[in-house]
């Protein structure tokens, strides 16, 4: 009974998941220029990760990916946190209209969510640049998706405004277990509120911590959605990260073998990331056997 139940997930799991990575893993061991049709290709074993370990694109590519990931996750965290700490702060009728503005921007599809900062962001029609002007911060409005770093620091906003909600809520579950009486009696004790928060709050939700941490980052490693509507990896290739350079290689170059290299090392970073953290993690808590 137990494997019929699940087997309809497992299923699922072996053909969404794992098979395009067995099949992304097999392409990158063949030249496959404009072809798929890997049985009848020059079989070139780890050639095509040689050559992209020796780019100097794969290099900066990797080196924005990793930057983009750390600066997001911080902000995703940290706002996260205030965010789910202020749901507890504010008077109770306020609580739910409060954490109804908050799951806004986790309910917005990522592609509608980059377009709609597209828009935002644009130099002529945009509101953000004609506000600036009119408060006369600027002359005229910057041009945040072409200039190279005003890029960068597009992408980390709209990233963030949508990873900050996500990780608001997976804290403002682990607060939420923590026992009222302790916080009451820490500040009968005269513990302030920063004293508070480093001694018994974040402690006690660490373990939750862990695992926020642990999503956002795989998330942000493997960005694609957001780069693709907001910037498509300009200007030139600034903005791109692997998965949008992997994705450029596939689709529009039709360079299938190199793109699943691309695809590979991805997954790797990925998965290097969460056996990491899921080995943090497990120290946190107890399993019933």
């Amino acid at each position: 009974m137990g494997v019929a139940l699940v087997a309809p997930a497992v299923i699922g799991l072996l053909v969404l998941n794992y098979y395009p990575i067995v099949q992304s893993t097999l392409y990158s061991l063949f030249a496959l220029d404009s072809t798929t049709e890997w049985l009848s290709a020059q079989f070139v074993g780890l050639r095509n990760y040689v050559d992209v370990m020796q780019s100097d694109q794969f290099w900066y590519t990797f080196g924005f990916t990793v930057g983009f990931t750390v600066v997001v996750v911080t902000l995703d965290l940290s706002l996260g946190m205030l965010l789910a700490l202020a749901t507890f702060y504010v008077p109770k009728r306020m609580r739910g209209v409060l954490r109804a503005i908050i799951i806004v921007p986790w309910a917005i599809p990522k592609v509608i969510q980059a377009s709609m900062w597209r828009w935002i962001l644009n130099s002529d029609v945009g509101p953000i640049g004609d506000i600036l002007v009119r408060i006369g911060v600027v002359s005229e409005p910057p041009l945040f998706l072409i200039d190279r770093f005003l890029a960068m620091g597009s992408v980390v906003v709209a990233y963030t405004w949508k990873g900050s909600s996500i990780a608001a809520f997976f804290l403002m579950g682990g607060l939420a277990l923590i026992p009222r009486e302790v916080i009451e009696s820490a500040t009968v004790d005269g513990a302030r509120a920063f004293r508070r928060f480093f001694s018994i709050v974040l402690p006690i939700v660490m373990p939750t911590v862990y695992v926020a941490l642990l999503y956002r980052s795989q998330d942000a490693l493997r960005v694609f959605d957001v780069i693709y509507g907001l910037t498509g990896g300009g200007p030139g290739t600034t903005t791109d990260t692997l998965s949008s350079f992997a994705y450029t290689a596939y689709f529009r170059y039709a360079q299938f073998g190199r793109a699943s290299t691309y695809a590979v090392v991805t997954f790797v970073l990925v998965a290097a990331v969460g056996i990491f953290y899921i080995g943090r993690v497990r120290r946190n808590f107890s399993f019933k056997e």
